[in-house]
């Protein structure tokens, strides 16, 4: 009798320290809930301070017990700096454990409208997932996966089957036009262009960058900002290019600034793989005649290194000025003019 007793009393003793624990959890759960929900408007605010307008019709906190979620509506959000953004999701909702509120998970489950600030372009999502990492009161760095990408605006007609963006900020601003200001990486998969390209079809089966944006912009209206910006040495550092089209392959890297007019202008090395196909389609665009593209197959040919992956590639300098693109000595393009109004 005495075991079953010192038995009841040890559960009861074990019972009621789970409840005491139970207890104490959720006074902080509620307490932190209750003070996550009151910073969240001058929290906002203090952003717009910084030139980061947020803003919602509802937010509401749940997730107990194993989160701290706000669910938004009508959630947008918006930048002219360091890059001019805008996202607008009808519904939002992210979430933080409790032992764990630098790390905040969030989800667009109906999806979210990309744009530049003016309206002028962007892209519709079917679906926007993500993560963010705090230190302290500034966003140090940012993971957003977006699928099911469809033009708007100045990329109307361009689909995009998913894109991986990764972003960082600094904890200090940049102050030399050597410093960093965004560090940026993505990587997009199965790009639909607007319209074939004949040779090559309509397809990028692979798209990549990395980037670093150098130097701040100053306030002001957008355009002055970037003059400023460009007139103290701003540029962006392209430190990895990859498209893959058909079998033709590039990888690239240089220094991207803008001209007086506010253009870009950039010097890159790229380095080249399937440079056969690139001669038909110059063949097929009336850029090559017929009896040249031999004779250019042969000189390239000459040219071509093995590369990494085995295959033969050509290394040439690709150059961006006064609106033309060059690859070596060959205009390649002309690009249409940035309105930065």
């Amino acid at each position: 009798m005495r075991n079953m007793a010192a038995a009841r009393r040890i559960v009861l003793s074990l019972t009621a320290l789970v409840l005491v624990a139970l207890l104490a959890y959720a006074g902080y759960w509620y307490y932190v809930a209750g003070m996550l929900r009151d910073q969240l408007e001058p929290w906002a605010q203090s952003r717009a301070d910084e030139g980061y307008l947020v803003r919602w019709d509802d937010a509401k906190v749940g997730g107990f017990p194993g989160s701290f979620r706000f669910d938004f509506t009508n959630l947008s959000f918006g930048t002219l700096r360091p890059v001019p953004v805008a996202i607008n999701a009808a519904t939002l909702s992210a979430w933080a454990m409790p032992w764990n509120l630098k790390h905040w998970e969030f989800t667009a489950p109906s999806g979210a409208r990309l744009v530049d600030p003016g309206n002028s372009g962007g892209f519709d999502t079917k679906h926007l997932d993500g993560a963010v990492d705090v230190e302290g009161r500034t966003v140090a760095a940012i993971d957003v996966t977006a699928v099911g990408l469809n033009g708007i605006g100045l990329a109307q007609g361009l689909g995009i089957g998913d894109a991986e963006a990764h972003i960082e900020l600094p904890a200090v601003p940049p102050h030399a036009h050597t410093d960093t200001a965004l560090a940026l990486s993505l990587q997009v998969t199965q790009a639909t262009l607007p319209a074939a390209v004949p040779g090559f079809g309509n397809t990028l089966s692979g798209f990549s960058f990395a980037a670093q944006l150098k130097g701040a912009l100053p306030p002001g209206p957008f355009a002055q900002a970037l003059a400023q910006w460009r007139d103290s040495g701003g540029t962006i550092e392209l430190h990895a290019l990859r498209i893959r089209w058909g079998s033709l392959l590039v990888d690239a890297s240089g220094t991207l600034a803008l001209d007086n007019a506010l253009q870009p202008e950039g010097a890159f090395s790229a380095i080249i793989t399937g440079q056969d196909q690139a001669v038909d389609v110059a063949v097929m665009t009336g850029a090559l005649k017929p009896e040249q593209a031999n004779a250019a197959k042969a000189v390239l040919g000459l040219l071509a290194k093995p590369s990494t992956n085995g295959q033969s590639a050509i290394t040439l300098p690709l150059t961006l000025q006064n609106q033309q693109l060059f690859l070596g000595p060959a205009k390649i393009a002309t690009l249409p003019p940035i309105s930065w109004d």
